[in-house]
């Protein structure tokens, strides 16, 4: 058999899902459900939320892999629909309040929230990070998690959000401000 013939196991596996084989499904989920988890638990509070994510995005993944030309993207358009159906459910599901810039009453709250500084990470676990994130309030977490972690503009959040880019840019530095205190405390407790 030549070389074009053989076909990789990530390919057979979204072989199998786009013909609805169960055993495949299983497969898919089992292989990429634990990382993807850790995508939407980024955005909830609890486990139990993240799982709900985790299970409508997989739902989404089986409903249109008939789309995806490309297995080896499977994990890469994978994420895109765990963060999509993440952001979809916190700004549908949830009253989330975005304070524009104009309204903040204390200014020198804001200049000082506007530190660019990196967040090191040296002395923190991945498991500590991720925890001080999800303890950040939600309109907070939600950008940060956005620009920090997508790595999306201001402007794309402004507009999937539907907000003014400046509450984005002030939201996203008292989010950095607010998870360099919560590391600080991790380090000096």
């Amino acid at each position: 058999m030549s070389i074009e013939g053989m076909k990789t196991e990530m390919e057979i596996i979204v072989t199998g899902c786009q013909r609805g084989l169960s055993t495949a499904q299983k497969m898919l989920y089992d292989r990429f459900a634990p990382m993807m988890l850790g995508v939407c638990m980024r955005y909830t509070h609890s486990r139990d939320e993240a799982q709900d994510l985790l299970h409508d995005g997989f739902i989404k993944a089986f409903e249109s892999i008939g789309r995806l030309q490309n297995a080896n993207s499977v994990e890469s358009w994978l994420y895109k629909i765990m963060v999509n159906v993440s952001i979809n459910y916190v700004t549908r599901n949830r009253q989330i309040q975005y304070t524009d810039m104009a309204t903040l009453e204390n200014q020198e709250d804001l200049v000082a929230s506007m530190d660019e500084t990196p967040i090191e990470n040296d002395h923190y676990t991945m498991d500590q990070i991720v925890r001080a994130i999800q303890e950040l309030p939600e309109q907070f977490r939600v950008v940060f998690n956005m620009h920090e972690v997508e790595e999306m503009e201001y402007s794309e959040i402004a507009e999937q959000l539907g907000i003014q880019e400046s509450t984005v840019r002030s939201h996203f530095s008292r989010a950095r401000r607010m998870l360099r205190e919560k590391l600080s405390n991790l380090k000096s407790a």
